[in-house]
């Protein structure tokens, strides 16, 4: 439906990145960290970009309600190998929300596994602007 340029300009203009730092026990440093991406919008729009995405087999999840307090239509893209497909198909170009930079360094810290320790999640940590 939508063009490998349309989808990064989707991209580009209204994808907005999710990084979630909870405490683990299991994990080695005591934390654990998920990234995502979202998009939201009508639901023809985003069903629309789940198929254009299933032709560069980039999988995603659609949800018609977000949760109870935002009941609007979402489709999220997440587990790293996904979101790494996502990198390779958007060229590096500024972002309307200037966090393309911040997500391509997430997700380079997580696919080769650095956020396991230190140095990557204090990265991570001052991403999210924790630390």
């Amino acid at each position: 439906m939508y063009s490998k340029d349309m989808l990064i300009g989707i991209f580009l203009g209204i994808a907005k990145m999710d990084l979630h730092i909870e405490r683990s026990s299991k994990a080695k440093l005591g934390y654990n960290a998920k990234v995502r991406l979202s998009i939201r919008g009508t639901e023809e729009f985003l069903l629309g970009v789940q198929r254009s995405l299933e032709q560069h087999q980039i999988k995603s999840n659609y949800k018609q309600r977000e949760h109870n307090s935002r009941p609007k239509p979402i489709l999220r893209i997440g587990g790293i190998k996904e979101l790494h497909k996502v990198t390779k198909l958007v060229p590096n170009l500024p972002d309307a929300k200037g966090e393309w930079k911040d997500f391509r360094q997430a997700v380079h810290i997580m696919s080769n596994g650095i956020h396991k320790e230190l140095k990557g999640m204090e990265i991570l940590m001052k991403i999210k602007g924790v630390i």
